[in-house]
């Protein structure tokens, strides 16, 4: 890819001193794994073999070079100098190889001698297009990216020195085409990916995710909110499903962006596919890595800081608060600000030429910065790699990992310390006083997740010709959360408490076999076949209890009112696909492909449904009129279709169990469609890859169009059917068009200084087709579905003379545009200076788009003093309103307010991550490496409407399920900023 207050005070320091005894078990836990991890044996050896790697332009040392002696068990990885040793090589003849990502590769032929110890160096050439590298996502089995049609973005983590904080993290702004939005400035929330826009404008647009070819859960978990009351009752936060994924066991992470290149994935990736894969063992002694991370995240201040029109925002002397400050506002009390966070990674890796073994463990405690706010999770790894027959390759993969998240009561929720804050003395409590605010902080929002991920994949080739592929895999997530507003709560004085448990399975069978054929010396073809079976489950149960007859340690039970929940859901998906590959002359490659599927959600008069795909690849520059000090071309093109299924139960007539004067009874609820199906998402793909000047300059372009043909639209029923409401139908059609392009330049490449300098620019536009004969309609948070407008587009009451000074002029249904991101640009530089010491910088803007302020909507129609208005509230106490704009009235004067006035643009530019890592000055005993890395991350943020406090990443998303990272349209304002994030780390191989 181109480049805190109050007794609660004690409760929380009692629940910190609980963690660090769990802490110091799991130190002793992961301990005793590493003690007696299995160690394998060689047999006798005598000789040695030792040398270094280095990039044969600049001569700089290359680390993560893996070098093996072909035909045997033995090899290794070269450190951060260049260097490598095999040791006890037996005397013999051998051939050498050197390889690497991104590189080519060398070999060369050594003798080696009893006793002796022999020198073989490496001067290995770049090959920025990697046409040769193999690429598993989007293909029917493993292909070179010379073969492939489609973009495909690769992230190696070998070229990433930062601590990855999470996986989220490691994706964000380092792709054209990827937007990862993060959610909340809590900890434990996970972030919303969206690539290439949105597909689908009543379905999940979140992409499918692969860990080692096995299928896991791609949505957000349920929020932690009761199932009676209130939906924004909660931290309103929900957790990614890539936060149980340590990122320091990821190789690298293959990323598909569109139908083009999901056909084979089928009915359900329409909006992308990523696969990660996890680290493998590899031959030769054991190797061990051992990373400690120490850092702090630190809040900036994040009150508004100009008014409407630009002006520098001064705050009256009357607008002062006795307790906080504007700068965050009025949180200063309940803060923890900067917040520790620690992590502790340790692993090994070895093996023999027949079974190879990668094992890890990691600790990873985070407190937030607000004062509830705390997460202990720990992870294992096991991954072994065995060949028990000639031919049969086993890879068994699992991973398991507990989550324990202990979180503040947050969002728009008016028993939470965030709203009563922002709205000082005009909150709920009706006091600014920490004494009595600071009771909120009693309001417990407890979370635990167990996830267990495993499967194992079977490779067997019997001859050159065939090869076939046999995946079983099994992903499984426990979560049980809890709230506790205890008996003499200040907003619920007799208590309140729940307690959900959810559980969500993904069981994947996939196989794939593949014939090679060779028609002559200048044609190849290669046929796949294969299927695939997914089933997903869940199932919860919950209970809800109030008023709790005193104090004590409460349980739902204890309530004197109690109230149960359950719900089941399973979804199987089941489908077969064809492939053909077409090879002429190893630079003219054809594709073409076909996927039938067949889904429970599906109408029941539907049947199967296919999704066919072609695409073309052209190696340009291999054609012999092509000058080779003209560098590397491929030209490429795909045209696909993948779909998106419908719920789990929008096909089927449903009733509501309700109960009626005391009886019980039923009601009207879906009114079902037998024919429902899947929304079919069309793309061509257009695009090319190239290398220049000496390989100095990679570049990367790829136009994109989509269309979803039977898009889901909710269209309004007839009374005389008996069901209120709507039902969803495939009447639409919705598109997104736009641009990818990257470069990578290196400046600078010697020996010990060299410059690397990369950008990326991302385009989307979307637009409604076609609604199909059903009604304009809203998604929530002020976003609507309208014919010729984005994807949503934000819309609403809005002030058409917003500068002038005169009173404001009012019109409905105003569109002010897209609430995704319409341009993205991306920078990146990476500095290598003498001693191995490398500076990096990476950085992001989105803009284009527009969202709604939860907190300014609700404050302005309220007639809260808002601090973006603290410049026209003199002016309108006095009674000089002629000194204020339309706008300043609309927004300012609570009359005159609507919610609507608080859509503003989002653009804005952070600091993704600044980085310096260089070798430690001094020897670690036992370690071939150690290095030192210092990382901030998001530590510089800039913002268009500086008139607003809300970052423009968070959610303002306060409902039940996991909107925070599913929400149809993106809301701000219900959740402090992300923090900025500060870490030393100390990295060690032995």
């Amino acid at each position: 890819m181109l480049p805190s207050v109050l007794t609660h005070r004690t409760l929380a320091l009692n629940r910190r001193q609980a963690s660090g005894r769990r802490r110091s078990r799991l130190a002793v836990f992961s301990l005793s794994i590493t003690l007696f991890l299995p160690t394998l044996g060689f047999g006798q050896e005598v000789g040695t073999i030792t040398g270094q790697v280095v990039d044969e332009t600049s001569t700089a040392p290359l680390t993560a070079v893996q070098v093996y002696l072909e035909g045997t068990g033995i090899g290794t990885l070269t450190s951060a100098n260049g260097r490598y040793i095999l040791v006890n090589v037996p005397a013999g003849s051998y051939t050498v190889i050197a390889e690497r990502i991104g590189y080519g590769t060398l070999r060369q032929d050594v003798t080696v001698q009893a006793g002796g110890t022999h020198q073989v160096n490496f001067a290995i050439v770049e090959e920025p297009l990697g046409l040769d590298e193999i690429v598993v996502t989007g293909t029917a089995g493993a292909a070179r990216r010379r073969e492939v049609g489609n973009s495909i973005s690769q992230i190696s983590l070998a070229t990433i020195d930062e601590p990855i904080t999470s996986v989220d993290a490691l994706i964000q702004g380092r792709g054209a085409g990827i937007t990862v939005t993060e959610n909340t400035g809590q900890v434990g929330g996970g972030a919303s990916i969206r690539l290439r826009g949105n597909v689908s404008a009543a379905m999940s647009n979140q992409p499918l995710i692969y860990v080692d070819g096995i299928r896991v859960r791609s949505d957000g978990l349920p929020k932690n909110v009761p199932d009676a009351g209130y939906g924004g009752r909660g931290p309103n936060t929900a957790y990614g499903p890539l936060n149980d994924i340590e990122p320091s066991n990821i190789e690298r992470i293959e990323v598909i962006k569109g139908a083009a290149a999901t056909t084979l994935y089928g009915t359900e990736a329409s909006a992308g596919v990523i696969q990660i894969f996890t680290k493998r063992g590899q031959v030769g002694r054991p190797r061990w890595t051992a990373q400690i991370d120490a850092g702090v995240s630190h809040l900036a201040k994040f009150g508004p800081t100009e008014g409407f029109h630009g002006e520098e925002l001064v705050i009256p002397a009357n607008e002062k608060a006795e307790h906080g400050s504007m700068d965050y506002m009025y949180v200063d009390p309940y803060l923890d600000n900067p917040a520790p966070r620690y992590k502790t990674t340790l692993s090994v890796s070895g093996g023999r030429e027949d079974i190879q073994y990668f094992l890890s463990g990691s600790w990873n405690q985070v407190e937030g910065t607000l004062r509830n706010d705390m997460e202990d999770r720990y992870s294992v790894r096991g991954n072994l790699t065995f060949s028990p027959i000639q031919g049969l390759q086993v890879d068994w993969n699992s991973a398991f990992s507990k989550n324990d998240i202990s979180q503040t009561a947050a969002g728009p929720n008016a028993q939470g310390i965030i709203l009563n804050t922002f709205r000082r003395e005009r909150n709920y409590l009706g006091t600014t006083d920490p004494e009595v605010v600071g009771r909120l902080l009693e309001y417990e929002n407890n979370e635990v997740i167990n996830r267990y991920i495993t499967g194992v994949t079977a490779t067997y080739a019997p001859t050159a010709y065939l090869t076939q592929r046999l995946t079983l895999g099994y992903d499984v997530v426990n979560q049980e959360t809890s709230s506790l507003r205890p008996f003499g709560f200040i907003s619920a004085p007799d208590g309140i408490a729940h307690n959900r448990r959810w559980e969500n399975t993904t069981l994947t069978l996939d196989y794939v076999g593949t014939f090679d054929w060779r028609f002559t010396e200048e044609l190849r073809s290669s046929f796949s076949v294969g299927g695939q079976a997914v089933t997903t489950e869940e199932n919860w149960v919950s209970a809800y209890g109030e008023d709790f007859p005193g104090p004590g340690d409460a349980v739902v039970s204890s309530a004197a009112q109690t109230l149960g929940f359950e719900g089941r859901m399973r979804i199987v998906n089941g489908g077969f696909f064809l492939q053909e590959l077409l090879d002429f002359r190893n630079k003219y490659f054809l594709t073409l492909g076909l996927r039938v599927d067949g889904n429970s959600a599906f109408g029941e008069d539907l049947g199967l449904e296919a999704y066919p795909k072609a695409s073309f690849s052209y190696v340009l520059s291999d054609e012999s009129f092509w000058n080779p000090d003209h560098g590397q071309v491929k030209l490429r093109a795909a045209w696909g279709q993948a779909g998106r299924a419908p719920g789990a139960f929008d096909a089927v007539r449903t009733w509501d169990p309700v109960g009626w004067g005391g009886q019980p009874a039923f009601q009207p609820n879906n009114l079902g469609n037998s024919k429902l199906g899947p929304e079919r998402t069309s793309e061509i793909e257009l695009g090319f890859d190239g290398s220049f000047f000496d390989d100095r300059l990679a570049m990367e372009f790829t136009y994109y169009s989509q269309e979803t043909s039977d898009a889901l639209f909710s269209v309004r029923q007839p009374p005389s059917a008996g069901f209120g409401g709507s039902q969803l139908t495939n009447v639409g059609k919705i598109e997104n068009k736009g641009i990818e392009f990257g470069v990578n330049y290196t400046i600078l490449d010697r020996r010990d200084w060299g410059a690397d300098v990369g950008g990326s620019v991302y385009t989307n536009n979307s637009k409604v087709l076609d609604l199909g004969g059903a009604a304009e309609f809203g998604m929530g948070g002020r976003g609507y579905i309208v014919e010729g407008q984005p994807v949503p587009v934000l819309r609403g009451f809005c002030v058409t003379n917003p500068n002038e000074k005169a009173e404001p002029i009012i019109e409905a249904d105003c569109n002010y545009g897209p609430n995704l991101p319409t341009k993205t640009f991306g920078i990146n530089t990476m500095v290598r200076m003498p001693y191995s010491m490398n500076p990096a910088v990476r950085g992001e803007y989105q803009g284009g788009h527009y969202a709604y302020n939860v907190n300014d909507g609700e404050s302005y129609t309220r007639g809260i003093r808002w601090p973006s208005c603290f410049h026209a509230y003199p002016d309108i106490d006095s009674g000089n309103i002629s000194n204020l704009t339309a706008i300043e009235r609309a927004r300012c004067i609570a009359s005159n307010a609507n919610r609507d006035f608080a859509i503003y643009p989002q653009d804005f530019f952070k600091v993704r991550e600044i980085t310096f890592s260089a070798p430690v000055p001094f020897a670690v005993p036992g370690a071939n490496e150690a290095r030192v890395i210092l990382s901030a991350r998001n530590a510089i943020r800039w913002q268009k409407a500086k008139y607003t406090f809300a970052d423009p990443e968070t959610s303002g998303g306060f409902q039940r399920g996991d909107t925070g990272l599913n929400e149809a349209t993106h809301t701000i304002g219900g959740s402090i900023p992300t923090a900025a994030i500060y870490t030393f780390s100390l990295r060690l191989n032995f």
